[in-house]
Formats: structure tokens, C-alpha cells, sequence
């Protein structure tokens, strides 16, 4: 009887199965192929900067990911660029859906400290697509980094 049960209880789950819906789909950034993100960003760890900001990347084919793989901090402050420079590419970006994004392995130096690791961030799709960080926080020495501000894309990549 134990044995009946339990083969009844397999062919139940397997058709339950076979009848669920498909899961969602992964989220994704399009279109493939290379990208700019341009802004200004607040950048404030010891004191407070505003930069002019330039990241190039690239969309994976896909677009499962992308990869920022290099960029520059130049004046806004006359310390940007000078004293304070972007570190650790290559960062990865992951859409989370429509509305957010992960940039893994994002980093800044300067000569007070530096900062490094992961955030999420707020995405917003349009003509530009961009990405805003608001007190978006990144571990650091000798104290967290905070970043402010808006960066758009060119060309206009969308997150769905």
C-alpha cells in the first residue's frame, strides 16, 4: 500500500509538472554591442567631489549582462581624475528587471582611501536609458564610499 501511494504521489507531482507555467524569464539589457555611460556623480568617502563621469562597455550578446571595461573621472572638481580615479574594471552589470540593476565589482581610489564591491542601483528605461544612484553606499577604507547622481546611456539601452 506504502508503494502504491508513493508511485501515485510521483505521477501526481510530475503532471503538476508539466502544467505549471513556464517561469519568467530572466531580465535582460539591450541592445548588444557597445555603450557609453556618461554624467555627473557626488562621490564623497573622507570629503565630497562632483565628477564628470565617462564608462564604456559593452552589451553581451543576449544581453543576460554587461560589462563596463574601462572609464575616467575627470573635472567637475579639480581632484577627479587627478586624485580620485575609477579601479577594478571589469565591473558587471546584471539587470534586475525594468527598475534596477547590480554593478558588480564597481571600485574608486583617491588618495584618502578607496572603495570597492557591489551595489544595487536604480534603472530607468527611456531616450536615454539611465542609471541613477541615490546614497547608493560601496565598502570602503577608511569608511564607505557614497555615490550620487545620473549617468545616461548612449546609445539608449533598456532594461526588461
Amino acid at each position: 500500500m506504502l508503494k502504491s501511494a508513493s508511485i501515485l504521489s510521483a505521477a501526481v507531482l510530475a503532471v503538476a509538472g508539466l502544467s505549471a507555467p513556464a517561469s519568467a524569464s530572466a531580465a535582460t539589457i539591450s541592445p548588444s554591442g557597445a555603450f557609453t555611460l556618461t554624467g555627473t556623480l557626488t562621490l564623497q568617502q573622507s570629503t565630497t567631489v562632483n565628477c564628470n563621469v565617462t564608462l564604456n562597455g559593452t552589451v553581451a550578446p543576449g544581453g543576460a549582462s554587461a560589462t563596463i571595461t574601462g572609464g575616467s573621472f575627470a573635472p567637475g572638481d579639480w581632484q577627479c581624475g587627478w586624485l580620485i580615479s575609477p579601479t577594478g574594471f571589469n565591473w558587471t552589470i546584471t539587470p534586475n528587471g525594468g527598475t534596477s540593476i547590480t554593478i558588480t565589482g564597481i571600485g574608486a581610489t583617491s588618495i584618502l582611501g578607496n572603495c570597492s564591491g557591489n551595489i544595487t542601483t536604480n534603472w530607468t528605461n527611456g531616450s536615454p536609458g539611465k542609471v541613477t544612484f541615490v546614497g547608493a553606499s560601496i565598502p570602503g577604507s577608511p569608511g564607505a564610499c557614497t555615490i550620487n547622481g545620473t549617468l545616461t546611456s548612449s546609445p539608449s539601452l533598456t532594461v526588461s
